[in-house]
Parts: structure tokens; sequence; C-alpha cells
């Protein structure tokens, strides 16, 4: 997150959002290569399974013990979208609103920026990468209670821990092995 960050502020004259997302992708792409270059050096027996098992995300492996290291960050993560969710709702009427109503959207995007960071590397170190659920369960909690963070942020957490579970469930029971949720 830092690097696209630092990349995307060291690139002046250019609409900030393209380059922010470029650079994401420029750096998404470098990381994934690196990935590969390490799938291919890695031990087929023991290393290459863990690390493509870690790559398509399960719970299988999860325990309590990775459920208590993932709390407190979680935890951290959540405590400023939750005291900063009204300045969230003004971020939606756009930077000049937002900063017309005192809202600093600079300083504010990147700690929401950075508890996201936190709340996701969190989840991913104990599950793998399972990246649909936060990409798809935002989208269908707020077709379901509408745009106002205050409301979306709970339902979107209930929203994702119960599909989830019912992905999961159904990924143990559907066939002879279970089948990888982030496949």
């Amino acid at each position: 997150m830092i690097i696209v960050y630092a990349i995307a502020a060291a690139i002046r004259g250019r609409d900030a959002v393209l380059v922010l997302v470029l650079a994401g992708v420029v750096i998404g792409a470098l990381f994934g290569a690196a990935v590969g270059l390490l799938k291919y050096l890695a031990d087929p027996y023991n290393q290459l399974p863990a690390i493509t098992f870690w790559l398509l995300g399960s719970l299988a492996a999860a325990n309590q013990r990775d459920l208590t290291s993932l709390v407190p960050a979680v935890a951290v993560g959540l405590a400023p979208l939750a005291l900063l969710r009204w300045r969230i709702d003004v971020m939606t009427l756009g930077d000049e609103e937002a900063t017309a109503l005192g809202v600093n959207s600079r300083v504010l995007r990147v700690i929401l920026i950075a508890a996201a960071t936190l709340m996701t590397s969190a989840a991913v170190a104990a599950s793998g990468i399972i990246g649909w659920v936060g990409l798809v369960v935002p989208h269908l909690a707020r077709l379901v209670v509408g745009p106002a963070f205050t409301r979306l942020l709970p339902v979107s957490v209930l929203f994702g821990a119960g599909y989830l579970l019912a992905v999961d469930t159904v990924a143990r029971t559907i066939g002879t092995v279970e089948l990888p949720l982030g496949s």
C-alpha cells in the first residue's frame, strides 16, 4: 500500500485516481510475478501445495489461535471506521464539498486505506486470499441498506461473515475434496 501511494504521490500533473489505480496494477503485477517465481522455485512436494493452498484461500486450517491473533488487528482497523463514519459519508460528496464541510479528505483517505489494509492483511494471514468476498459483499449490503456508512459497515460485516461461512460449508460438502474458497 505504501509503495503504491508513494508512486502515486510522486507523479504530479495527472489524474490522481488514475495514477493510483495504475500504480496499484503495476505493483500488483510485479509482486504477482515474484509469487510466480517463488512457486516455480518451491519444492513441489512440500512447499508448493502450501503456497497454492494459501493463494486460493481456505478456512480449513484456521483455529482458535488464529482467531485470537486476528481480533486485535481487526479491532484496531474497525475503530477508525466506526469513529469516522459520518466523515466517510461526507467524503461521498466529493473532495471539494467535504473540505467545505470541514473534512480533511487527504488525511481521512490515508487513515481509511491504512485501516482497511490492516484488517485485510490480518484476514489474509489467517485464511489466505479470498478476495471476491470483499469485492462483492459490500455492494450487496449497499443494495439492502443504502449508502449510509453508519448502517453499511455493520451490515457488510455480518453479510461477509455469513456469506463466507455459507460458501465454506458448501465447499466442504460439495465433493470428496474441499474446494478452495478463492477459486
